[in-house]
Order: C-alpha cells, then structure tokens, then sequence
C-alpha cells in the first residue's frame, strides 16, 4: 500500500454524495462523489498526517514542502472550524472527493464471498453514520493555490448513529397495531344444521 495511501478511524459521515455524484459549483466542472467524515476530539489522526506530509514532498519537494508548511502557504485538508458546521466540539474534519463511484461496504461478511458486505441501499448510508473512508493524500497546485487533499477510495458503514438530517423512518414514526383475524373459538364444535330428507333448504336461510 502507498504510503499516501490509508484507512481512516471511525468517525461520522456528514454530507454524503456517494451514490450520486455531486453538481460542481463552476461552471464547466465535473460531478463528483463526496462526503465528510467528523473525527471526536482525541482521534489520532497522525497516520492521516504522515499520507499528506509524503504527498506534499512528492509534488513540491522535500525541501520546498518544508518551507511551505513553515510559512503556512500550504493548505491542508484537516479541519477544526466545527463550531460554524455545528459539529461535536473540538472534532477535526475532512471531505474527500472522486470522480468515480466508491465501494461502499458494511463492517460484516457477506456469507457468500467471506468479504465486507456490499451495500446498495441508500438508505443505509446517511449523515450521522459511523463510517470509514479508504482515501489517498495528493499534492495541487492551481493557479497559485497549493495544499493537500484526499481522494476518496471507498466506504465502509461501522455502526448506525444520531441522523444529522433529522429524518426519521417512517417505521419509527407511525404506530402499528396487529393485523385483525376473525375470531373462530365460538364456531368450534358447533353442529351444521341438518338438511331435510327432501333436501329443502329454508332453514338454513
């Protein structure tokens, strides 16, 4: 595996476009499949780190990456502005993008292969999930604007967890009452009337 190349730790899904791709803002650009995963407070996110320090010395150079980083000319893809996206406090974040579609995966074998289940269900992929992102850190530099980014690889669903969208299942929000059944224990035992020699019918009507 690259070394610019990791899996991230759990954390939460936010603004997923994982199954469709999302509209670009400019004009003329390419759609792209993203989302945000949302580290707590104390997650270690030093092998993260290491994929965008060596993915800044392979597009810049060791020694001109240094100077940028020392300088703050570099713009790197971790993020602590929570409190403006109303995130947990003090959590560290970051968005990955790709043109192509993710895999995305459940934290359980499929029976059948032994692997990471695949998911195709949207609704199983939602904002507030815990997740991981299989992701890769390179090097921009467009016009005059340089940093680090992630692309985005694949998924994997961890856990459920707290919508951020505060939709709620419809099966979670209606009542249910059991299905009425005819009532048949008055029935049981209880003769047919007898039909007459004759074979007249009236009393049974």
């Amino acid at each position: 595996m690259s070394s610019r190349k990791c899996i991230t730790p759990v954390g939460m899904l936010s603004y997923p476009h994982l199954f469709t791709p999302q509209d670009p803002m400019e004009e003329g650009g390419t759609p792209k499949y993203a989302a945000v995963i949302v580290f707590p407070e104390g997650t270690d996110l030093q092998p993260l780190r290491d994929a965008a320090l060596v993915a800044a010395q392979e597009k810049f150079g060791v020694e001109k990456a240094e100077a940028l980083l020392k300088g703050n000319k570099l713009r790197l893809p971790f993020r602590d502005d929570w409190e403006d996206k109303g995130y947990p406090e003090n959590s560290v974040f970051l968005n990955a993008k790709t043109t192509n579609p993710p895999g995305l995966v459940s934290r359980y074998q499929d029976p059948a292969t032994g692997k990471a289940a695949r998911i195709t269900d949207p609704d199983e992929i939602y904002p507030g999930a815990q997740v991981r992102f299989s992701i890769t850190a390179f090097g921009y530099d467009v016009k005059g604007n340089k940093g680090i980014s992630f692309a985005l690889n694949n998924v994997q669903k961890w856990e459920d967890g707290e919508r951020l969208d505060g939709r709620v299942r419809a099966e979670d929000e209606f009542s249910a009452e059991a299905p009425v059944t005819a009532d048949l224990s008055d029935l049981e035992g209880t003769p047919a009337p007898a039909v007459g020699a004759d074979g007249d019918l009236t009393d049974l009507m």
